[in-house]
């Protein structure tokens, strides 16, 4: 995905696919500049959190991320407590500038 002002592209993978409701879950990110598509950022900081706008309410729980190495974050930690739409957000600092990149999931 693309951050909001593209800056970045962030790609995701999670640990388990689907997410399970109600039990903590991990995920591994890579940041991109676009005109370096192959190679992953590791000189910007990044962060994950999630909310239900519909609900007015976000995660009761504060991921733990960590720079693994190669460009790769690793945050684990998550949690969606309830089934719904979710959105997941990313943001990537560097500087004084942050960009947020988000999507959409959907929770049985």
């Amino acid at each position: 995905m693309t951050s909001n002002d593209g800056a970045w592209r962030i790609v995701y993978r999670l640990a388990r696919d689907p997410i399970p409701r109600g039990e903590t879950f991990s995920l591994d990110a890579w940041v991109f500049s676009p005109d370096a598509p192959d190679a992953p950022r590791s000189d910007v900081r990044f962060s994950v959190d999630a909310a239900m706008p519909e609900h007015g309410h976000g995660m009761n729980r504060v991921p733990r991320i960590e720079a693994a190495g190669g460009g790769r974050f690793h945050a684990e930690g998550l949690l969606f407590h309830m089934p719904g739409k979710w959105e997941l957000y990313f943001d990537v600092t560097r500087g004084p500038v942050t960009e947020r990149a988000q999507t959409d999931v959907h929770l049985e």
